[in-house]
This record gives C-alpha cells, structure tokens and sequence, in this order.
C-alpha cells in the first residue's frame, strides 16, 4: 500500500507485474504473446487429438460383430454388400494411438529438454502421458500365437499334399539352434516334403492374414470418417477408404505439424495381401492363357509302343473350344489390370499427408 498526495492506494498483484491493461468499461484484459497463443494452440490441438482417440475406441465398443458396408456408391456397387469384422479392430486401434503418441511424447520431452524453459509443453506433455497409461497393454506374444495356431487349423485340410507340422519341427530347431535337424529336412530325400509342408503353411497363413485385413480396413474406414463417424458409418461407400487420407489423418498432420513431425507410417499389411491375391490372379490368367492356346491349334500326338509286337499307335486329342480357357484368362487379366492400378494408388497415397 503506496501513499500519494493524502490518498491512499493498494496495489494488487496485476498491478505489481504489469500483466493486464484496462479495457472499456472498467474491464482489465491480459496481455497475451504470440508464443503464449501458439502454445494455446497446440494444446488444444492435442486435447482435441486425445478427445478423437478417446471416440474412436468407444465407437468401437458400439459396433456388430459384422458391419456389412455398401462397396460403391455408383452403379452395381451401391448393391453390393461386404462385410467387414470387428475381431482384432481394438488391438488395430489400440496399437495405433501407442505408436502415434510414444512418438509424440518423445518430441514433446526432446523439446523440453533443449528449451530455455523446461516446463514450456508440460501440458501437452503430461496429458499425452497420462492417456498412454490408460490404454491396455498390447499382448502381441498372445495374438501372434493365435495366427499361428489359426494358421495351422486352415492348412490341416492339406494335410494330404504336406504335412503342416513339419515346420513347427523346422521352427522348433532354429529356437534349439539345432543343425543336424535343419540338414535332415533339407535334404534331398526331405527336401520336397519341407517345401510342400511351407507351400501349406503359407496358404493358411494367408487365409488368416487376408482376414485381418477386414478390421484394419475398418479402422481405417472410422479414421476417414472423423468427426462424425458414428453417424456416416452405416452410410458410406467401402470403395475409396483404401487410399483416402482425410478425417483423424488430417487432425494428425496437424499435431505433429506443429512439432515439426509427419505422422507416422501407418502399416500397409492388407496392400501386402492384396499383393499375394495379385499374384494368384496373374498365375491363373497365364495358366488359362497357355491352355487356351494350346487347345487353339490342331495337335496330333504320335506315340511309340515298344512290345513284344512293335506298332505305331496315333491319338487325336478330343476338340474343345478354346474360348473356355480363353475368357476366364481374359477375366482373370483384367480383374489383375485393375486390382494393381488400384494397389498402386493406394501405395502412394495411404502415408501422404492429408492436405496433399
């Protein structure tokens, strides 16, 4: 309390530190700086960020355990329906947000730590923190043995054409580190049962793979559909999710924008599958081609007998049309025509900025 000519006058801590100025109407504003508004900024564009992970996994708890989405929106599309499953879609998410914000936390300390101030993204830095520790562990040893064992299950079918079991053995020895039991299955007596045992593996790994692909397709599709995914889920078209970039991707870009980051790279295992099923169509359309050509021309095959009565025996192959080889491989090459542009675009778009 100050004392000028006779009046007396107390100043309060405003005063003392000079933060505010008077406004009209008596009213006292504080002054503000461009980095306190930039710092405001992006922790309501990590609030926001949080609060949008947070709807994705109660969105999530609300879903079937089968959402079946119109596949186009034009055309025949617009009747078709496929369904997409739920199963594994909260591990999906879940792993999602844990690699986004570990990568986010990190910035935010490395920032921290070189700063003049120390405490200059305390906020954003404890709020990501604390939502970390409130997401699930990922029991990743948990799901991979399901895939295998899932795997293992679809190939028994096979069992007939190669012994599916055999490669736990091979699996079984690279643990032990044991050699003389790789050598025995790779030898040249054991060598086309171990290839046939991996061909059978390999088909029931990629029925179980192609699977997955179905929730994270899904996640992606909820990710797109920010901010108002609840409400256009049951109305929007599967078709184009695969490459669009937009939604929670854009909100992303922007978070990490403002730490100089990009967003992390999203996984591309369903474009890995569609890779696998490319192939099986390619194989196919070159398989059908050869035996459309062959049956396309007039074959007469000459065959030597050697009996006790020595004789030349002619056959003539039955006639069938080439046309129904050919039209499947043509099918075949245009369904792979398509799938690859398709899988092209969406290679290079699925980890491009949202704004590009």
């Amino acid at each position: 309390m100050l004392r000028f000519g006779g009046k007396r006058v107390r100043l309060g801590r405003d005063d003392l530190i000079g933060g505010g100025t008077e406004g009209p109407n008596g009213q006292r504003s504080t002054a503000q700086t461009p980095e306190s508004g930039a710092q405001r900024e992006s922790e309501e564009s990590t609030k926001e960020l949080l609060a949008a992970y947070q709807g994705m996994l109660d969105v999530v708890e609300e879903l079937p355990a089968i959402v079946w989405l119109r596949w186009g929106e034009k055309g025949l599309g617009r009747f078709l329906k496929i369904p997409y499953l739920r199963w594994f879609l909260g591990y999906f998410l879940t792993h999602h947000i844990r690699k986004s914000l570990s990568t986010l936390s990190r910035r935010f300390h490395a920032i921290d730590a070189l700063a003049e101030d120390p405490d200059s993204n305390k906020t954003n830095r404890e709020a990501v923190d604390l939502y970390l520790k409130s997401l699930p562990p990922m029991p990743y040893r948990n799901l991979a043995f399901a895939v295998v064992i899932a795997a293992l299950l679809v190939a028994l079918p096979l069992q007939s054409f190669g012994n599916v079991f055999q490669v736990l053995d091979i699996v079984g020895a690279l643990i032990r580190f044991d050699t003389s039991q790789l050598a025995r299955a790779f030898q040249y007596k054991e060598l086309w049962s171990t290839v046939r045992a991996m061909i059978v593996f390999l088909l029931g790994f990629a029925v179980v793979a192609a699977l997955l692909t179905s929730p994270f397709a899904l996640k992606r599709m909820l990710f797109n559909l920010y901010p108002a995914t609840k409400e256009r889920i049951g109305s929007t078209a599967a078709r184009d999710h695969a490459y669009s970039v937009e939604g929670l991707y854009a909100l992303e870009d922007r978070v990490f924008g403002e730490v100089g980051l990009r967003r992390p790279k999203e996984g591309r295992g369903d474009l890995l599958v569609q890779i696998f099923v490319l192939m099986l169509l390619l194989l196919l359309s070159v398989c059908l081609g050869v035996l459309a050509l062959v049956l396309a021309m007039s074959w007469d095959l000459t065959l030597e007998v050697n009996t006790d009565a020595p004789a030349i025996v002619n056959v003539t192959l039955p006639e069938v049309h080439w046309i129904f080889y050919a039209l499947p491989a043509l099918i075949s090459l245009v369904a792979f025509v398509v799938l690859l542009r398709r899988l092209i675009i969406a290679w290079g778009r699925r980890n491009r900025p949202a704004s590009e």
